[in-house]
């Protein structure tokens, strides 16, 4: 990791930074790349992937067709409307 690098990355992250906050991101920076090369030594041959940290599986409910049409309740609230639509004011020309 070098200053060169660690100003392409603000600049690409649209950051406007200092040369004392470039020294400490460029620190950062290579810290976090020595723990990933850490994490590289270890044997994940045989461990299945996490899809979720929660052991819990999705609520699952049976699909009901039902047509309870609420279109005149809600219309009858609107400013304005016709009998099938909310009337609002044009905002593109």
């Amino acid at each position: 990791m070098d200053q060169e690098t660690v100003r392409t990355i603000c600049y690409l992250a649209r950051l406007q930074i200092d040369d004392k906050k470039a020294q400490k991101i460029e620190s950062d920076l290579e810290t976090i790349i020595e723990m990933i090369g850490g994490l590289q030594k270890f044997d994940t041959e045989n461990v299945q992937p996490l899809y979720s940290p929660l052991e819990k599986t999705a609520f699952m409910h049976e699909d009901i067709e039902s047509s309870d049409n609420q279109k005149e309740k809600f219309l009858q609230n609107a400013a304005a409307s016709n009998e099938d639509y909310f009337l609002v004011p044009r905002v593109v020309e």
